[in-house]
């Protein structure tokens, strides 16, 4: 069975989300959480979903969100990078 991992910025990332929501919107802020995690484990299974944007890394929409997975493909799955909302400044430089 292939894993994703989270970095610290990633997991950092997941939590200023559900604090940001928890109050506004409860259901929404559970529903990125699960929706997130979903999204990481599909991405371990098939690494090579998401497009590539810049020196193997890779982008993935979180399904019925706002929100996009940066990752990198491992040798034993994914390796999550970042998550942002989709209106952010979340590309890589070139």
């Amino acid at each position: 069975m292939r894993r994703s991992q989270w970095t610290i910025e990633a997991r950092q990332d997941l939590a200023a989300i559900d604090d940001y929501y928890i109050d506004l919107n409860r259901e929404y802020a559970t529903r990125v959480g699960r929706a997130a995690i979903a999204a990481a484990r599909f991405l371990a299974e098939r690494p090579e979903a998401g497009p590539i944007l810049t020196d193997n890394v890779r982008k993935w929409s979180v399904r019925g969100t706002d929100y996009v997975l940066l990752y990198r493909p491992t040798r034993t799955g994914v390796q999550i990078l970042r998550v942002y909302h989709a209106k952010q400044n979340w590309r890589p430089e070139e």
